[in-house]
């Protein structure tokens, strides 16, 4: 089977390319405004130094709250229904945003937008899984990855050279940027609204005869809560760190200056990127179970490196620091689309909004838990102790892999075997069809922005 990454995008359904599709332009609108917020309250605005961090903690927390409530929504309401709702919201709140000039303006752009961002990603998932097979779930998962980095790594530069040189004051060319962004979204769900009208409650399955289950019932299960705690562990380490932990640490000596940083982020969105392109299609046919724990042993080494290189200086440390950070990059890359796949092939298909909520409220704990961490420990012993306390964390998920495989069902664990190399002379003319490809997701068991 081909892995050329145009081959793979055509064994995608019509509706799995549009959502994709779609989720490119809305990635290019975040990464217009991604850098922004703070310097944009603070500097272009003029605001008081308070209120971009009480935005952004506003912000954080109203996306958890309305994470867990859009994940009950979409296990009542076809999302076809849901996606509406939350692009306007999401487009509504990043567009407020151009207009503020005061404290409580800025609050309340904070709360609507993260109102609304927080059911993007959960909406979008719960797209993804309603694909037909396990190999198309998988696969959609890690292009959904690859193109949100891409798409956002774009944004990010059209929208740096706006906000420095494009026409107009300063104030203008930011708000200019927040419109825009929230045209994107306006444009992503008519374009959803208008490519996804017959999705019912459940992707292109039947709806359950049941109802669905709550979210006490979700953590019950002791696969998917070790699942969505081992998430939020690999968000505190890698997400969470990567502007905080791992600039602060590098920088505090003097081991990297400002070019060696830029440098670091530049490696971190090209290896995400390039490690989708060309191993996306062929780790569907490793264990679920052993990606956790590579990604595991990866950050361990990563994080090994980044200790090295904040004990050197110059050109040592930024190249130290760059190897450490493409490890760290291959790890994300490969362990996020793939939990992704697996906890949604666990689901219950009652529990599926509230599954795909509780994986993005994971990740958004450790976002914010790593700079939390970072704050309190970077100011000991020259940061130290943080660098080996995340060395120990990516040892403790390189643990859970093993672990998992133990209890994880054989389809849920490697959804895409490697076929066969050679067929006896004796074979039957139709062989059985792939485990994860001929099942329906387990239902005994219950991924910007």
């Amino acid at each position: 089977m081909s892995a050329h990454p145009l081959a793979v995008l055509r064994e995608f359904s019509p509706r799995t390319r549009a959502v994709l599709a779609v989720n490119a332009v809305n990635s290019f609108g975040g990464g217009l405004v991604l850098p922004f917020l703070w310097i944009y309250l603070d500097q272009v605005r003029g605001l008081a130094s308070w209120i971009p961090a009480a935005t952004l903690a506003v912000q954080a927390a109203t996306s958890v709250v309305g994470g867990l409530a859009w994940g009950a929504v979409l296990d009542r309401l076809a999302p076809r229904t849901v996606v509406g709702l939350v692009m306007c919201v999401a487009g509504l709140g990043t567009g407020l945003y151009a207009f503020v000039t005061s404290a409580p303006t800025a609050l309340t752009a904070a709360v609507v937008y993260g109102l609304g961002i927080s059911g993007v990603g959960t909406v979008l998932r719960y797209l993804y899984a309603g694909a037909a097979t396990a190999r198309e779930r998988g696969l959609a998962f890690s292009a959904d990855y690859a193109v949100f980095n891409a798409m956002t790594g774009l944004g990010v530069l059209v929208g740096g050279l706006v906000a420095a040189s494009g026409p107009g004051s300063r104030a203008a060319r930011f708000a200019a940027l927040y419109v825009a962004d929230g045209l994107t979204f306006l444009a992503a769900g008519a374009a959803l609204l208008l490519l996804l009208p017959r999705i019912g409650r459940g992707g292109d399955r039947e709806p359950s005869a049941q109802g669905p289950v709550g979210y006490r019932e979700v953590l019950g299960q002791r696969a998917l809560a070790v699942l969505l705690g081992t998430v939020a562990l690999c968000s505190l380490v890698s997400y969470g760190q990567l502007r905080s932990g791992l600039p602060g640490y590098l920088t505090a000596g003097g081991a990297v200056g400002p070019e060696g940083l830029s440098g670091t982020f530049a490696v971190n969105i090209v290896a995400a990127v390039l490690t989708q392109v060309v191993l996306g299609e062929r780790i569907q046919r490793v264990r679920r179970s052993t990606v956790l724990s590579l990604t595991g042993v990866l950050w361990a080494a990563a994080w090994s490196l980044v200790l090295v290189a904040g004990r050197q200086h110059g050109t040592p440390a930024t190249v130290t620091a760059m190897a450490g950070v493409l490890l760290l990059s291959v790890g994300e890359a490969l362990v996020f689309p793939v939990v992704t796949g697996l906890l949604n092939d666990l689901a219950d298909e009652r529990a599926r909004g509230r599954v795909n909520a509780m994986l993005s409220v994971a990740v958004s704990t450790g976002s914010v838990a790593g700079p939390l961490l970072a704050g309190a420990t970077l100011p000991l012993a020259d940061g130290l102790p943080l660098v080996v306390a995340l060395v120990a964390a990516c040892a403790a998920v390189a643990l859970v892999g093993p672990a998992l495989r133990r209890t994880l069902p054989a389809a849920a664990d490697l959804p895409d075997p490697a076929p066969e190399t050679e067929e006896p002379a004796t074979a039957a003319p139709a062989p059985a069809p792939a485990a994860g490809d001929s099942q329906e997701r387990n239902p005994s068991c219950s991924t910007g922005r």
